[in-house]
């Protein structure tokens, strides 16, 4: 257990937060009404990928947000990367900022929290970033606060989460017994997560190399890596609908989430000593891939329309 860290006076204006948007109008009117009701005015960004797919771009003007469009759709960690050097070229320019707020669009603020979750992240000379506790729709706790993948954990998980959800490797990754007190994760979720300033520019931000999943394990490993702490604080909660534009292309994104994962662990498991490892790994995420594929494209032949 990490004890809280000491009181530190942040005014809002020095954290900027950053949204990607694909299609997520109506979840976007949602995430920046809540966020302007309990934090007023603060530099906003939405990236969008979807360039004015659902009037995104009058959404973000309503509610005083600069509009980034991106038509080549670079994909989630790109878009934030985006975010950042917009932020930096307006409100940033003269005086900078010392966070970043990363959020998806299908978050809903419900009670005031980045002004606590920068105090507590600035406030913290060990900490990179930090994230709040995720409540699902149902009031349910999102597992957010994982520990980094291993050869057994992440492989484990793979395969066996969807049809034995209390597996031990499961478990073992989401940290599953461990989300009432203020803690160190190996990685907290995309869905929202602040990064200090300098250690995002120590590490050239979220590597664009993933078009999707696994920027966010890959971001909190890489913060570790410097010696830093991902800080988990339950004491800030927000609402993740979750999924709301991946939702309509399943097929795609179980594609991505299989790259992405054979790439994090490549990353990991490096040297040449280790290939017969990576190579493991690539076959089981290759055959757990190709069967959730196989379901995907299954029920997707029974639902349509005859």
């Amino acid at each position: 257990m990490l004890e809280a860290a000491p009181p530190h006076s942040t005014p809002l204006t020095n954290v900027g937060v950053v949204t990607v948007s694909y299609g997520s109008g109506d979840a976007l009117t949602i995430f920046l009404r809540s966020l302007r009701e309990y934090h007023g005015d603060l530099p906003v960004v939405v990236v969008d990928n979807k360039p004015d797919h659902e009037s995104v771009q009058g959404i973000a003007q309503r509610y005083g947000a600069q509009y980034v469009p991106i038509p080549a759709n670079p994909g989630y960690g790109a878009g934030m990367n985006a975010g950042v050097r917009a932020l930096k070229l307006g409100v940033a320019a003269h005086t900078p900022l010392d966070a970043y707020f990363f959020c998806n669009p299908d978050v809903r603020f419900i009670e005031p929290a980045i002004g606590q979750l920068a105090a507590s992240l600035l406030g913290d000379p060990g900490a990179g970033s930090i994230g709040p506790r995720i409540l699902n729709e149902d009031g349910s706790v999102y597992p957010s606060a994982r520990n980094i993948p291993s050869f057994g954990t992440g492989v484990g998980h793979a395969l066996f989460s969807k049809i034995w959800p209390g597996n031990p490797w499961t478990r073992a990754y989401q940290d599953a017994a461990n989300y009432g007190e203020r803690r160190a994760a190996g990685s907290l979720s995309g869905a929202a997560v602040m990064v200090k300033r300098s250690a995002f520019e120590d590490l050239s931000g979220w590597d664009e190399a993933y078009f999707m999943h696994f920027e966010d394990i890959d971001l909190g490993w890489r913060i570790g890596n410097l010696g830093l702490t991902n800080v988990y604080e339950p004491s800030v909660s927000v609402e993740h609908s979750g999924a709301h534009s991946t939702k309509k292309h399943a097929v795609a994104v179980e594609q991505a989430m299989t790259d992405s994962a054979i790439r994090f662990m490549n990353k990991r498991y490096t040297g040449f000593w280790r290939s017969p490892l990576r190579w493991a790994i690539h076959i089981a995420l290759r055959f757990r891939g190709f069967l959730k594929l196989a379901i995907l494209r299954r029920n997707s032949k029974e639902n349509a329309p005859s």
